[in-house]
């Protein structure tokens, strides 16, 4: 089977977490929706992928609002247009015999610092729908969601994710100084936490249970074992 990549339609995007999304497996179904400012003028907004291409998209976007009975406008003539709450800047649409009219135009300001991470692009501003990733410094490890989105009310979703350190030190207990059966939890050393994963493990027939190296933990240093 082949994936597919990231579909795209006019005045229109992906809905929910398919909007972070760039490769969609064999059989996925999206569903699209028109974009702030736009709604649907009809048609079916699920494509499906299959073998590397996506079905038909059937869903059309037309422009929100319009000219109450005017077949062509003029001065006077009442003007609807539907607009979000939130304002940050203004966009000039439209300039009509002196008469300018203008509808709000969503925008986002940087989002939120992480601590042993950085975030691109970086600058100022990010348009509506406009997606920044973060990564991690060397020896961290990014917890959450890589990539946050500018949502129409303004700020970046989901909640940034946390860069933890690796925590991959080794330890030696030979099983002999153990009873057969005998189980072992380690705690983190002072100025380290846990991130998940078991901190237990078991002696068998003279071996311990593999502990999860996999294990991640935030610096913060004197480690101990606990028997139980």
């Amino acid at each position: 089977t082949q994936d597919c990549s990231r579909p795209v339609g006019d005045n229109m995007d992906l809905k929910g977490n398919d909007i972070l999304l760039t490769s969609f497996p064999d059989g996925t179904t999206v569903t699209f929706a028109c974009n702030i400012g736009y709604e649907s003028a009809g048609g079916s907004p699920r494509i499906t992928c299959t073998a590397g291409s996506w079905s038909s998209l059937g869903l059309k976007c037309q422009t929100k609002g319009g000219w109450a009975g005017c077949l062509y406008v003029k001065v006077g003539c009442l003007v609807l247009i539907q607009v979000t709450p939130l304002i940050k800047s203004s966009l000039l649409v439209f300039i009509l015999t002196n008469f300018y009219f203008y509808f709000p135009m969503i925008q986002c300001e940087s989002p939120p610092v992480v601590e042993y991470g950085s975030f691109s692009p970086n600058k100022d501003i990010y348009e509506y729908n406009e997606v920044t990733q973060y990564t991690c410094k060397k020896d961290y490890t990014l917890v959450g969601s890589r990539q946050l989105i500018c949502l129409e009310d303004g700020t970046f979703k989901p909640e940034p994710p946390r860069c933890i350190s690796k925590c991959f030190e080794s330890f030696s207990i030979t099983c002999s100084l153990f009873p057969d059966g005998t189980t072992v939890t380690f705690a983190c050393n002072t100025g380290y936490e846990s991130a998940g994963g078991s901190p237990r493990i078991t002696c068998t027939a003279g071996s311990w249970s593999s502990l999860g190296r996999t294990h991640l933990w935030k610096p913060r240093v004197d480690g101990q074992v606990a028997c139980m």
